[in-house]
């Protein structure tokens, strides 16, 4: 698998809370790394379908063990995004920082609105899917991380930014601060699985082993709040 195409974050990421970037992995390569994790998650698989979330998806140790190079894919990404946020650092819970999902919409598939724990997530589309889009509605809220006692939540009555999938695409937000979902489309005939990576990334050490979010591979309690979802 070739290098990432080199993306540079501008200042629109910081003032917008969110940048797109097209053809940043070869379409070609986009289309083998889908087929392997498709076949990957058809043996071995978190199958998630609890509060609002309907997906299959695979993380952390396990899911690099299969396949090294989305390791490598994550690094580079973090490379590039730390050129332009200071004091970036890679995860070192694995199974937050490193996921694949897999959706499609003929099976119901969905993600709810929520935010992410970690500050920064980098979404990579292996696959063509506008009926499933990601919807963001950027910058909603503060950052008690950053200076404020507690969360301030501002009103947004805007439509959502709507990010359809598409092989190669890459978007980054702030994560902790903008809600996000894969919400979908049924104007939008369903033809394609939906097959993304999804990379954490903080300014900040902070612990993820205490808390419950999708894709842990061991089960939440009955009725447990889930404290980190990703799309």
């Amino acid at each position: 698998m070739g290098a990432l195409k080199s993306f540079q974050l501008s200042e629109l990421f910081f003032d917008r809370g969110y940048e797109v970037f097209d053809d940043v992995l070869p379409a070609g390569d986009c289309a083998t790394l889908a087929q392997k994790l498709k076949a990957a998650m058809e043996h071995d698989c978190i199958p998630v379908d609890n509060d609002g979330v309907h997906i299959k998806t695979r993380n952390g140790e396990a899911l690099i063990a299969e396949l090294p190079e989305i390791e490598q894919l994550y690094q580079q990404v973090y490379a590039q995004m730390a050129a332009g946020i200071a004091n970036l650092l890679v995860l070192d819970d694995l199974p937050v920082a490193i996921s694949a999902n897999y959706l499609r919409r003929d099976q119901g598939h969905s993600f709810r609105y929520h935010f992410d724990r970690n500050e920064y997530t980098a979404v990579l589309y292996l696959t063509d899917s506008p009926d499933l889009p990601l919807c963001i509605h950027p910058k909603i809220r503060t950052d008690p991380a950053l200076g404020e006692s507690v969360w301030q939540y501002e009103r947004d009555a805007r439509v959502p930014v709507r990010v359809d999938p598409s092989p190669g695409r890459l978007v980054c937000f702030h994560a902790r601060t903008s809600l996000h979902g894969v919400i979908s489309s049924p104007e939008v005939p369903s033809t394609t699985d939906r097959i993304s990576l999804q990379f954490a990334f903080d300014t900040r050490r902070r612990s993820f082993e205490d808390q419950q979010y999708y894709g842990r591979s061991t089960a939440a309690p009955a009725g447990a709040d889930v404290q980190q979802d990703r799309p």
